[in-house]
């Protein structure tokens, strides 16, 4: 059965297609890394922003030029895609629907493998994620060896920020990303390219911990799992979304 109109992360539409909290099969982990079409958020976000002052036109360019994304929002009951005021989804919730990377059984792409996956999610730490961990405990290498190999931590820390923030209230100046139906929150998100990046810099030594680390080995454990998903996405050229769940 279709409900005409409901978001996949409408927790009424019980049997609609997309049904995001049902998607990876298991119970989600607080913090989710998800498959998304990076450049298609790119795209969107800035359309999102003008709808909201009132402004349709970035939005219907944005899906006149992608029939991929009109296709998809018509399967779920959107009669005129072009249309932002036609929708009845929130932002957050219509960004996460128009760029999650699925499989052709309509399930999210996934990343890594399970277990790395729930140490991304459950990090038991500060606010639950590891990013903040990582960004808050990372300091430069400054070993002369180091400085000339990959990039340094500076861009692997606007990375993890951009990852971590990119649509929250530090970056956008507003929490609307953050509060969409059914708990969805979109902390910020990654590019493929920004994805290949962002694994080569952690990979590489232009980063070293601090030394009042507060978890033995934590900075290990973050960059290892962290970097097993990135693997993942990068290995299916796709951007990731950082959300939670309520």
């Amino acid at each position: 059965m279709r409900i005409k109109n409901a978001s996949p992360y409408d927790g009424l539409a019980e049997a609609v297609s997309m049904d995001l909290d049902v998607l990876d099969g298991s119970t989600s982990p607080f913090i989710t890394l998800d498959a998304c079409d990076g450049d298609l958020v790119r795209t969107l976000v800035p359309a999102l922003e003008a709808c909201a002052s009132g402004r349709n036109e970035l939005w219907a360019e944005a899906v006149n030029a992608n029939p991929a994304l009109k296709t998809r929002l018509g399967e779920q009951g959107i009669e005129k895609p072009e249309l932002r005021e036609g929708i009845p989804w929130d932002d957050p919730t219509l960004l996460f629907t128009s760029t999650v990377m699925l499989t052709n059984e309509g399930r999210t792409v996934p990343l890594g493998d399970g277990k790395a996956r729930e140490r991304v999610g459950r990090f038991p730490y500060g606010d639950g994620s590891l990013i903040t961990y990582m960004i808050d405990h990372m300091r430069p290498n400054n070993q002369s060896r180091a400085l000339t190999e990959r990039m340094g931590m500076e861009e692997i820390l606007a990375l993890l920020s951009q990852l971590n923030t990119g649509l929250s209230d530090q970056h956008m100046g507003h929490h609307r990303y953050n509060q969409g139906s059914a708990g969805l929150d979109i902390r910020g998100y990654l590019t493929a390219a920004e994805v290949a990046e962002l694994r080569r810099g952690l990979a590489g030594r232009g980063w070293s911990v601090t030394a009042d680390e507060p978890i033995d080995g934590g900075m290990r454990d973050a960059s290892k799992n962290l970097l097993a998903v990135l693997r993942a996405a990068e290995r299916r050229d796709v951007g990731v979304f950082l959300r939670t769940h309520s």
